[in-house]
């Protein structure tokens, strides 16, 4: 080539940059392609009739103008530049409008469009532009960086203007309390606004409970396996209004759970009354209703079965009688008196309905939009129905599931309530609950709160031939009113309360494909009110898609508000009172003082249940009062009134109570004294489920059941505990607590009810340490001594009465003396060292005096030995505390094999103080 080519080729290559160049300024600086919007952009530099097709990659602005020749890639003279993220901004985004939005990733999407199938996209939780998209997607671990890691599953954006604020929060362990009856999730996982302005706050919630973190769906797992689509879901709509009225607040409630699909209008109906899924909606084929005795375990007045009809209504509106188009249903089990049908006990009558088997000449299956089972029924029934379209799961191996549909009140056996009662057949389809709360703190001595809520159960007959289907409302009230008036040293409370049986604040939750599982091994419900018996934030059930849950709970433990028990600050499940050195301090919860206000023999305080946090529980009405004098400042004495009723089952609680309070401080040290008596007629059981600690091995949670052992009885509970300090360091504890009952009732029935006369548990407690300074040293001598009887009510429990002695020796000896993060204090040493040295050794030895329990059966004594070096210094801005050490100690029981057990520990623990 010449060299006159060669500088017309330079020429004409430098002139393309320039012209390049020129349209980068003309463009005031932007990039080629990049306009104001989403929108493609047209550039007429980029019109060039060529060709030749260029496939670099195009990522620079510059390289949209490619020159007509082409370098060589040789990383011999160049060196060869790793790969750098494309972005590292992120991706662009442009609002619906095509406004540009900026450069980030994408934290939260959730989108629903109606009327189409799999409308409802995944909701996104994404972070995938961060990995490389080439590799397997892992479903189970890092598939959500951004949010995880970056936000730490929180987002939270705000404003505020002169009087009015909101704050929008994004995340899946927002701690959310509306009302008890309402709503109480404190790891709520969804969109939650808040609002504020002037004397009105709100709240609104948003969250697919159904599946709030998805972001793929496994091949086989779902309706449209790779992209996570959804036509069938379970959706949650909350809010709440406070409203300030001067010196009272009112409060305005509303909560939904409801199924929901995307292949019908969103303004079919009322989209808040829910929807059937896709599975729902079939043509029912099997129906089965079940009456049984409502009270099995008296096994008397079981339920009475009279007479039974089925009414049929097709989509004309026209009815048909079951017993006038000879549709007979086959009936199973019960025992024939007097003409009717009677279930007592185990028993149960089941009535199966043959849809399928219908005159196809007279109505078919197909053609039903209502069905209703007439029942005259008596005495103490309950109505469950099933069908082929409500059971445990899916195919030919599912099992149909009863559910309660309604409840004979009381515990009637005289036939009183003999009538006619209809039952209409429907698939949940929402759950609604409306309520309002007020609130006055105090006007004039007097304070009032209170609550009411009204729950709402919708049901639909299924037909997938009809748009709107049959409707079926179930209702239930709950509500509960506190006054308090103060008056100089006078103080008068009331407390009424009542709350239906089937007052529900839970419900189904659908898949993808809209099968609903109503037994399946994780109850897939979603719960508005949580069973956190334990205040630690972690709900004691397992429910579908929530992020933490603990079987374990230990309520009433958490006095200081840490998460952690009292009683296990450690928290390695086993309790303080029962391990080594630890056990000085800590005592068995039958030590301590409380009420029990249900009367199930365990302090209201310490209880854990199955069931969610009410103020009340279900099926209870009645009324507290008492009035409380000061008749000192140390001296309070109370008497009180306690009545209520089960209103669908048989059971009422009345007492008459009287209590007494008195502290003494002196320069010796402090008294406290508390005393109560009462008379109690309670035959309510409350069965509870508690933590039981056997000897040397770990706890479980195990069922405690209520014998009722307080029908009729005299109860007595004296408490007492004395802290005093004799000379210089010598501290002295002590405790000592009786409680008594006797019952009233004469020796037949109380030999029927295999019951004591008399019961009670009587325990003392005596414990002491003397700090005493060796130099810089310290040698600290303990002892503890605890002495228990429990005499159960129930002779099937035995009486258990032991003595336990336990010494401690501990030496803690300072290293490093020169280093302290504490200044000296004479004839005292310093307070904390940074490198300390403990030497201890424990001796205890039990005497099992009469009878045994779950937790001990012999007499045994036992020794620990422990050797510890704990340091502490600063790293990085926090406070590093290290522990390492040797524990070893020995069982050595009367009868059996002795036990050995030594653990090394080295621990590290980092925080701010």
């Amino acid at each position: 080539m010449s060299g006159m080519s060669m500088m017309r080729k330079s020429l004409l290559s430098k002139f393309s940059a320039l012209v390049a160049v020129l349209v980068l300024v003309a463009g005031g600086g932007r990039a080629f392609g990049q306009g104001e919007g989403a929108g493609p952009q047209f550039e007429s530099m980029y019109a060039v009739p060529q060709l030749h097709k260029w496939y670099q990659p195009r990522q620079l602005p510059e390289t949209y103008w490619q020159p007509w020749y082409r370098d060589l890639d040789n990383y011999a003279r160049y060196p060869y530049a790793r790969y750098v993220e494309r972005q590292l901004e992120g991706e662009k985004y442009y609002d619906i409008l095509g406004g540009p939005i900026g450069a980030g990733w994408l934290v939260y999407s959730w989108t629903q469009e109606q009327p189409q199938a799999r409308g409802s996209d995944i909701i996104k939780w994404p972070g995938r532009e961060l990995r490389n998209t080439s590799e397997p997607t892992n479903f189970d671990s890092g598939r959500d960086f951004v949010y995880h890691e970056f936000f730490k599953r929180l987002v939270i954006a705000a404003d505020q203007t002169g009087h009015g604020s909101y704050r929008l929060m994004v995340g899946d362990q927002i701690a959310t309390r509306f009302t008890p009856l309402t709503f109480y999730k404190p790891r709520y996982n969804g969109v939650r606004l808040d609002l504020a302005g002037g004397a009105y706050q709100g709240t609104l919630l948003l969250s697919r409970p159904s599946d709030p973190n998805a972001l793929f769906i496994r091949p086989g797992q779902g309706e449209s396996p790779g992209d996570g689509q959804r036509t069938n879901m379970t959706h949650l709509l909350g809010g709440h209004l406070d409203i300030g009225l001067g010196l009272a607040r009112l409060g305005l409630t509303y909560v939904n759970a409801r199924n929901a699909q995307t292949q019908i209008q969103l303004n079919h109906g009322n989209p808040l009354d829910g929807a059937l899924t896709l599975l729902q909606d079939q043509p029912l084929r099997k129906l089965w209703v079940q009456v049984r005795d409502d009270s099995p375990a008296d096994r008397r007045d079981g339920a009475v079965l009279l007479a039974h009809d089925i009414v049929l209504v097709d989509t004309s509106g026209m009815e048909w009688l079951g017993s006038e188009i000879d549709f007979l249903p086959q009936v199973e089990g019960g025992v024939q008196q007097g003409g009717a049908l009677v279930a007592d006990g185990a028993e149960r009558i089941l009535l199966s309905y043959d849809l399928e088997a219908l005159d196809p000449e007279i109505l078919r299956s197909a053609d039903l939009r209502r069905v209703q089972v007439l029942l005259d029924l008596a005495d103490d029934y309950r109505v469950e129905t099933s069908s082929n379209l409500q059971t445990d799961g899916r195919g030919s191996r599912a099992n149909p599931v009863f559910l309660t549909e309604l409840r004979a009140a009381g515990n009637v056996g005289d036939r009183s309530n003999t009538g006619l009662v209809a039952v209409d057949y429907g698939l949940p389809v929402a759950n609604q609950i409306i309520g309002f709360d007020w609130d006055l703190p105090a006007w004039r001595g007097l304070s009032l709160q209170g609550e009411g809520a009204l729950n709402r159960r919708l049901r639909r007959y299924p037909n997938p031939a009809l748009k709107r289907h049959h409707q079926i409302d179930k209702t239930a009230a709950a509500g509960y009113a506190q006054l308090a008036y103060r008056r100089f040293s006078w103080m008068a409370y009331a407390e009424v309360f009542a709350m239906e049986d089937d007052y529900s604040t839970s419900y189904w939750l659908t898949d993808g494909d809209g099968l609903i599982n109503y037994r399946a091994p994780v109850s897939q419900l979603y719960e508005f009110v949580d069973d956190d018996d334990d205040l630690n934030a972690l709900p004691e059930w397992q429910r579908p898609h929530q992020p933490a849950f603990s079987e374990i709970a230990w309520p009433g433990y958490d006095e200081n508000g840490d998460f952690v028990n009292d009683h296990n600050q450690n928290n390695n499940l086993i309790p303080d009172y029962e391990e080594p050195f630890l056990r000085y301090g800590s005592d068995r919860p039958e030590f301590l003082p409380g009420l029990d206000m249900n009367h199930n023999g365990t302090i209201d305080r310490f209880e854990n249940d199955e069931a969610p946090d009410y103020p009340y529980k279900r099926d209870h009405r009645g009324f507290n009062v008492y009035v409380r004098i000061f008749a000192t400042p140390a001296i309070a004495l109370t008497a009180g009134r306690q009545d209520m009723r089960l209103m669908a089952g048989d059971g009422h609680t009345r007492s008459w109570y009287g209590m007494a309070l008195w502290t003494w401080l002196g320069a010796g040290g402090r008294l406290r004294v508390f005393e109560q008596a009462a008379l109690v007629r309670d035959n309510i059981e409350d069965h509870l489920v508690q933590w039981i600690q056997p000897l040397d091995a770990l706890g479980r949670m195990v069922p405690v059941d209520d014998y009722l052992p307080a029908q009729n009885t005299w109860q007595n509970g004296f408490y007492a505990d004395f802290e005093q300090r004799l000379g210089a360091g010598v501290q002295m504890r002590h405790r000592f607590k009786w409680d008594w009952a006797r019952q009233r009732y004469g020796g037949a029935l109380l030999q029927q009810r295999e019951g004591r006369r008399n019961s009670g548990f009587i325990g003392l407690i005596n414990r002491g340490q003397w700090p005493i300074a060796v130099g810089l040293a310290t040698l600290e001598p303990r002892f503890k001594s605890e002495f228990r009887r429990q005499r159960p009510f129930s002779r099937r429990r035995p009486v258990l009465t032991t003595v336990e002695e336990t010494a401690i020796l501990l030496w803690t000896q300072p290293l490093l003396a020169e280093q302290v993060g504490v200044n000296y204090f004479p004839r005292y040493g310093r307070q904390r060292f940074n490198t300390e040295m403990q030497l201890g050794l424990e001796l205890s030895r039990l005497w099992l005096l009469e009878g045994s329990s779950q937790t001990i059966e012999q007499d045994f004594w036992r020794w620990t030995a422990i050797f510890q070096l704990t340091n502490r210094v600063a790293y990085q801005g926090y406070q590093l505390v290290t522990r390492t050490g040797l524990r070893v100690g020995g069982w050595h029981f009367a009868q059996g094999p002795n036990q050995r057990t030594n653990m090394f520990f080295m621990t590290l623990n980092a925080g701010l103080n």
